[in-house]
């Protein structure tokens, strides 16, 4: 049983590397967003504290420095800072007050007591909870006094991730604080499970704590991340609707160039923001509308409109399906020569009166995929001509 839970010991390096990237894919909204700072801080202080408990990290350090215990407390005083920061960020995070001279005297003076402790302590070799009492290590109060800070501020900042995440709070965030509030709680656990260990130091914890440590640093990395993936999944969303698009909007602009707000230019589009261009696309793609819905006769309107409804289509197809059918006989009657009429009836479906909003954005953006599928799939292709 044992032997087994030692070969999880991957879990945490594969939770701190994860730690790192979240630190890193957050690095750039911590500089842009004052707010975002104690939490990218607090991440990359829990990431170190992590590391710095890693035996290749350890040796390394130890080299540089006389005394491999000095590198285990100043580990243990970084993680008193860590703690310190994720608690007083969460306060801030949940609208709480943060009381923050007596959270950081606190932690100062329980840092106080630790380095006190261990150089009033035994000679010892490492600041490590020895197997056998015999070992010559630091005090057991240095390990109450570190086990209880953590405990407390872990404890708490995992109750209000949770009381916070509850329903009512935006869906994004909630999950976030979730799954940040089951890291720190997992936390909670790795310091109770090293405080039996201490008082039975029974061979038995000692090799739970390397992976419980992984999954602690794994949940809160996702927490942290999150935000980005949500980006990550908006732009990939952005990207499919714009290409989707593509050739709905080929079609209609070239008809009617007049409507395209700049020259296509390849190396300042990718200077515009996505977003951005997607938006500038709906625009003209609904003032081709405006334009084209003038070169078709109610007639030919109706004739379309029996066609379609004669098809066998879902119901929040049909009107996709008929604005794809009136383009095309209208794209074919301007090419043919055909002159405009003054067209009433509104044929440019949701948003027409004052262009996209934020609210309509997406609605519009859903009508005209549907829109391009139906033009893209041919269906148009018996559309009446005008006149018929």
């Amino acid at each position: 049983m044992l032997a087994w839970i030692e070969e999880l010991s991957w879990i945490e390096n594969a939770g701190i590397a994860a730690l790192w990237s979240a630190a890193l894919v957050r690095a750039p909204q911590a500089v842009r967003h004052r707010e975002q700072r104690p939490l990218w801080f607090a991440v990359v202080m829990i990431a170190l504290a992590m590391s710095m408990h890693l035996e290749p990290v350890t040796a390394v350090l130890s080299r540089m420095v006389p005394g491999a215990h000095w590198v285990d407390l100043t580990t243990h005083l970084f993680s008193i800072v860590d703690a310190a920061a994720v608690l007083w960020f969460i306060h801030g995070a949940a609208g709480r007050r943060r009381r923050t001279g007596v959270l950081f005297g606190t932690a100062a003076a329980v840092m106080a007591a630790l380095v006190l402790l261990d150089v009033l302590g035994p000679a010892h070799a490492r600041n490590q909870i020895a197997p056998s009492r015999a070992t010559p290590s630091v005090p057991d109060a240095y390990w109450w006094v570190f086990f209880a800070f953590h405990l407390t501020a872990d404890t708490v900042c995992g109750i209000v991730c949770w009381s916070h995440g509850r329903h009512g709070t935006p869906r994004l965030l909630r999950y976030g604080l979730r799954l940040f509030g089951s890291g720190i709680l997992l936390a909670t656990v790795l310091w109770l499970l090293k405080l039996v260990y201490l008082y039975t130091r029974s061979p038995v914890f000692a090799p739970l704590f390397s992976p419980v440590t992984g999954v602690e640093a794994v949940c809160m990395a996702l927490g942290v991340a999150l935000p980005v993936f949500a980006r990550i999944r908006t732009h990939v969303q952005y990207r499919r609707s714009y290409h989707g698009l593509e050739r709905l909007w080929q079609d209609l602009t070239t008809h009617t160039p007049d409507v395209v707000l700049r020259p296509a230019n390849r190396i300042g589009a990718v200077a515009v923001p996505l977003q951005l261009r997607l938006y500038r696309r709906v625009i003209e793609i609904r003032d081709a509308m405006i334009v084209l819905r003038n070169y078709i006769p109610p007639a030919t309107l109706d004739s379309i409109q029996q066609s379609v409804n004669g098809r066998s289509l879902p119901a929040h197809l049909m009107d996709a399906h008929i604005t794809a059918c009136w383009l095309t006989a209208a794209l074919r009657n301007k090419r043919e020569g055909q002159k405009p009429h003054a067209q009433t009836v509104n044929l440019t479906g949701p948003g027409d009166e004052d262009g996209p909003s934020a609210h309509s954005l997406t609605h519009e953006i859903d009508h005209l995929l549907l829109v391009a599928a139906a033009y893209r799939a041919g269906t148009t292709t018996a559309s009446p001509r005008a006149g018929k």
